[in-house]
């Protein structure tokens, strides 16, 4: 859809699973064998003198403070970490206790909780420990232990710039210990967090449990609600967001393997105030971001945006693309946005609402080999046309494309019943190489398959009885399932079917709005593991539709049982209920956040980020009645409930 300065004007108005803490790294999981294992009474001992895993020639200097204390009143604390000239150590398992460890060996800061353990009867979250370094060549491993001595938390990734790790209703002295796993010529740098959210007495405000509501009639004219589970606070889902520094319409992101997150943020920032899209990246988990927009000889490569999107592959290729009209602009960088390979691209006839993704060599078409030895995947390329649904595909990694043979969707449909237009939701790809583009086809969600690279499709008609109000969304999970997001025009409550057929089939709708929530507006999904998803969408507690100052929430919902006959939904809104997103009537799009949201997975950690757009900043978070100042981006993450199994390095 156009982007259009409308926004101005717009109607106002943190890695371990909930239940249990991670489990230190094993000896068989680690990248070398233990040099030293401490003893009680008998101090270090050499456990293997022949096999020498440790090198260590260290500066004096360690973690300064060497503690810290946070609280609710004292959110944060931050320290400079020991400065290491080279040094190599498998694991905490090989470092000293903090007394007889002068952090030579280990570095170790002694972060205070300043809460009583009861706090957490009536809140949820409890400290988020990161720590972030200049290079990933260089790797630092993250462990949290309480004062007993036990394992409570610990990040252990590699070829990344930050580890993060959070403890669960946190109380108490912890010892914080980073391990130089490969480090030469590097420091780090160390912040504790305390995240706190109160649980809600109103329901759809806060962090709930429950089941959905499978629907297998017609949509019933009295809205169909779910009820809340009884829901242990350690057990909530645990949201963070950070605002990326840049007013952002309809943002996408993504994050690439070593844990850089990109986000595409649209604003009337162009030249004359036309809407152009700036590229940001955060290296530190959301901490901070950089401007790394495609550019040449310090000129914008993409000077204007009618649709911003973007893209990031699993294996590490960033696309940014940038909607003309009558085509695009793409940009794909393999350095994380250091350098960028600048393209136009089209398909005959009007280009809008673009989306992009990319794919294996299809099951149905192995004569379809990626040309780019750098990237061996097929890139798609899909558009509305008005008229019809079109896809692209590029060989040789984004560089050219080629029309496909037949469109995705007929814009005239007579099956569907009549004229239903081209647009589409964003076209997402399974392990086999398939590609997927779901769309509200004449008023119903539809999803086109095609398992030979778009030159034919088939179409599926998800449900005839739920109607779809706007763009719907699909994923796969590794193993292939289809998973299908919706919101319905009657009451505009979110949906979910699944396929486990590549979609030929699907189960009956399951209405998955969270207790309390009485409409949502363009729910997106990504799914990780069999049966591990997570969806995000703007949704609102207050059933008056005529009530334009009523408030909106950011809601990420999270299921690791979807495949199961009756799944569980664990739900939670990343705002300040006292600080809405947005204000008013939410109907086909929010004002200023235009036509889409999105929600992805970290390779690097298996959580999920999603994006969100606050638009009520200002005096409009008091005053319902005040227009909002801005449509600040945000990205959210999910902490405590990881949906994709990510190998030990």
């Amino acid at each position: 859809m156009k982007m259009t300065a409308q926004v101005a004007i717009a109607s106002k108005k943190n890695q371990p699973s909930a239940e249990s803490h991670p489990e230190a790294p094993s000896s068989a999981t680690t990248k070398t064998k233990l040099l030293f294992r401490y003893r009680r009474g008998l101090g270090f001992v050499l456990t293997n003198s022949a096999f020498i895993s440790f090198l260590l020639l260290a500066s004096a200097h360690a973690a300064t403070p060497p503690g810290g204390a946070i609280s609710t009143t004292a959110k944060s604390v931050s320290w400079q970490g020991h400065f290491y000239t080279a040094a190599a150590l498998a694991d905490s398992s090989q470092c000293p206790p903090a007394s007889l460890d002068p952090s030579t060996i280990c570095d170790h800061f002694t972060l205070t909780v300043n809460v009583d353990p009861s706090y957490w009867d009536t809140h949820i979250g409890g400290a988020e420990v990161t720590i972030t370094w200049t290079s990933s060549d260089n790797d630092f491993d993250l462990y949290i232990y309480d004062q007993k001595g036990n394992l409570v938390a610990a990040s252990a990734a590699g070829g990344t710039t930050f580890e993060r790790a959070l403890v669960t209703a946190a109380s108490g002295t912890y010892d914080v210990v980073v391990v130089p796993f490969t480090v030469v010529q590097s420091g780090y740098q160390g912040v504790a967090q305390f995240i706190s959210q109160k649980a809600s007495k109103v329901p759809g405000g806060g962090p709930a449990a429950y089941y959905g509501t499978f629907i297998t009639g017609a949509n019933p004219a009295n809205a169909p609600k779910n009820k809340a589970l009884p829901l242990k606070n350690q057990n909530a889902l645990v949201l963070q967001t950070h605002d990326v520094g840049h007013d952002a319409a309809e943002p996408t992101l993504g994050v690439d393997p070593r844990g850089a997150i990109f986000y595409a943020a649209a604003a009337f920032d162009g030249i004359n105030g036309e809407p152009k899209t700036t590229v940001l990246r955060s290296t530190d988990g959301g901490l901070t971001w950089q401007d790394v927009s495609p550019s040449v000889e310090n000129t914008q490569a993409h000077p204007l945006t009618l649709d911003p999107y973007l893209y990031v592959d699993p294996i590490g290729r960033v696309f940014t693309i940038d909607m003309l009209g009558a085509g695009s602009y793409l940009s794909f960088s393999d350095d994380q946005g250091q350098n960028w390979t600048t393209t136009a691209l089209t398909i005959a006839g009007a280009n809008d609402h673009q989306t992009v993704c990319t794919g294996v060599t299809p099951i149905g078409n192995q004569a379809l080999i990626p040309l780019d030895p750098s990237f061996p995947k097929i890139c798609y390329y899909c558009v509305n046309q008005v008229a019809d649904s079109w896809c692209g595909r590029s060989l040789d990694g984004g560089r050219t494309f080629v029309q496909t043979a037949t469109p995705a969707y007929l814009g005239y449909d007579p099956v569907a019943g009549g004229f239903c237009g081209g647009l589409h939701g964003h076209v997402k790809s399974d392990p086999q190489g398939r590609i997927f583009l779901p769309k509200g086809h004449c008023g119903f969600p539809w999803l086109a398959a095609s398992d030979n690279g778009g030159d034919t499709w088939t179409r599926v008609e998800i449900s005839n009885l739920i109607g779809a109000a706007g763009d719907p969304a699909v994923t796969s999970d590794t193993a292939g399932n289809l998973y299908y997001v919706w919101w319905d025009n009657v009451h505009h409550l979110a949906y979910l079917c699944i396929s486990r057929d590549h979609g030929a089939t699907w189960t009956t709708p399951l209405m998955f709005s969270p207790p309390g929530v009485f409409e949502v507006n363009f729910p997106t999904i990504t799914a990780g593991d069999p049966g591990k998803i997570a969806i995000t969408f703007p949704g609102t507690t207050v059933n008056n539709q005529s009530d334009y100052t009523r408030p909106w929430n950011s809601y990420v919902v999270v299921s690791t049982n979807a495949l199961s006959s009756n799944p569980v939904f664990l739900s939670n809104i990343a705002n300040d209920p006292k600080d809405p997103i947005y204000r008013g009537w939410c109907d086909g799009r929010c004002g200023g956040m235009f036509d889409f949201l999105d929600i992805e997975i970290s390779p690097k950690d298996g959580t999920a980020w999603a994006s969100a757009v606050d638009t009520c900043t200002g005096d409009c978070i008091t005053n319902p009645n005040a227009p909002a100042s801005s449509m600040r981006g945000q990205a959210i993450q999910a902490l405590n409930y990881p949906i994709l199994t990510v190998p030990p390095k």
